[in-house]
């Protein structure tokens, strides 16, 4: 790979990571899109389809959609809102939290394989570094968004 191509490594760690993270989700049974939606809703338990939307990035359709399939399979459950009955919040079910934890654990290992034989400072410096390529795309955008 030629030395410029910096987000055409990036793409290739994220591939890799995908495809590690995909054999341990198909053992539970788990479409790739929900482990983030799961993650979100753990650390904000009846959170409402919208909110969701709103921070993933994602359409509020794609969000109906996906709930739908985590409901079926018992991951989550959908409650109407006693105020408004257009809103829906959404819980975690135990098989949910479950899940999240499995999750977790396999994302600290996936981190640490990946961090294998990087120093202290090494780790620290490459965050410091993927933040800024994170707030110069967000700047960017901002920067688009107002063309």
């Amino acid at each position: 790979m030629n030395e410029g191509h910096i987000l055409k490594r990036l793409f290739v760690i994220q591939r890799l990571h995908f495809r590690i993270l995909q054999e341990e989700l198909e053992k539970h049974d788990i479409h790739p899109g929900q482990p983030p939606m799961l993650i979100l809703i753990e650390k904000n338990n009846g959170i409402t389809q919208n909110e969701i939307a709103d921070k993933l990035n994602v359409r509020a359709a794609t969000v109906a959609i996906m709930l739908r399939r985590m409901e079926r399979a018992g991951l989550i459950q959908k409650r109407q809102d006693e105020n408004d009955r257009r809103v829906q919040h959404v819980y975690l079910t135990e098989k949910g939290r479950n899940i999240c934890g499995i999750l977790k654990e396999r994302a600290e290992r996936i981190e640490q394989i990946a961090m294998q034989g990087f120093s202290e400072s090494e780790r620290q410096e490459l965050v410091k570094l993927l933040d800024r390529v994170i707030t110069n795309f967000k700047d960017h955008m901002k920067e688009w968004c107002h063309d």
